[in-house]
């Protein structure tokens, strides 16, 4: 991990751990609340509006955007400060993507193995399915899955919240407790596992970059798979592009070993990108203080 990134002992940086389960806690509090006239719109015309992946981009961009201005204003710090988007190198777009890719394979296989012991409830397999559904608007699809939901996630939690915990803990602790938040959002076990792992990787792009860049890009890229072969491509891999309704069944051998492969190669070709990162960094700062130095007499 980037050790340039660790806390200052005795720093107080917003938020601390309660208070970013206190901001995890009003984003809940105002999508349940936000439900209410949901469903009552969709009652009075007839529809699910819940299912709607447009209504449920609104819904988040409010829910998420609310409590990042009231983050915000307890940081007492800038914007640029909390979401910094600094350009990255583009040689590490290609490693990411390998990365997403693969882990995309491989949880989604994972997210089998745990709907055979733990089937999905009705209520929410309709819910995922709706998101994915061509005739609701692959667009509305994208939006709200590539877009709106990478840019308002990301900067709540590899923000605003790793930011402060960043300030409170050691870099892995932060990272750990900030997957963990971002997991618990989707409040459900069939996605916890899933967001976690995603979340763990996400933080660790941001604290060796220092930008939410490459955090936005792996996100949207992450939730853009399924529409890309569902909605886009409509392929037809089994235990990927099944129904969350229908029997569980697993992917095939050779996709799950692409996988494997793919994750491996991404990870690797990544964390050489980012040693090298690191070497410049430090080249940097000793250049530094060399040239600053005493003037000789």
């Amino acid at each position: 991990m980037n050790e340039l990134n660790a806390p200052t002992p005795g720093s107080r940086v917003y938020p601390n751990l309660p208070q970013a389960f206190g901001l995890l806690g009003i984003v809940i509090l105002l999508l349940t609340l936000l439900s209410v006239p949901i469903q009552f719109i969709g009652t009075a015309l007839e529809f699910s509006a819940a299912q709607q992946p447009l209504v449920l981009a609104i819904a988040n961009t409010v829910a998420i955007g609310l409590t990042l201005l009231w983050g915000v204003k307890r940081a007492n710090a800038s914007w640029r400060e909390i979401f910094p988007l600094t350009p990255i190198n583009s040689s590490l777009l290609l490693p990411m993507m390998l990365t997403i890719i693969g882990m995309n394979i491989l949880l989604s296989e994972c997210d089998n193995l745990l709907r055979l012991v733990l089937p999905v409830p009705e209520w929410l397999a309709d819910l995922m399915k709706g998101l994915f559904d061509p005739s609701k608007g692959i667009w509305a699809s994208v939006l709200a899955l590539v877009i709106v939901a990478p840019v308002t996630e990301e900067l709540l939690f590899r923000g605003l919240i790793l930011r402060g915990l960043l300030g409170n803990f050691t870099v892995r602790q932060a990272l750990l407790f900030s997957a963990l938040l971002f997991a618990l959002l989707h409040m459900n076990p069939w996605q916890f596992i899933s967001a976690a792992i995603a979340g763990v990787l996400f933080g660790w792009w941001f604290v060796e970059t220092r930008s939410l860049w490459p955090c936005l890009f792996g996100h949207a890229l992450h939730n853009g798979l399924p529409v890309i072969a569902i909605s886009l491509l409509q392929l037809e891999i089994p235990g990927y592009t099944t129904e969350l309704t229908s029997a569980v069944e697993f992917q095939p051998l050779w996709f799950n070993a692409l996988g494997v492969i793919l994750t491996f190669a991404g990870i690797s070709l990544t964390k050489n990108h980012f040693q090298k990162l690191r070497e410049a960094r430090a080249e940097s700062t000793n250049t530094f203080f060399r040239d600053s130095g005493p003037t000789p007499r």
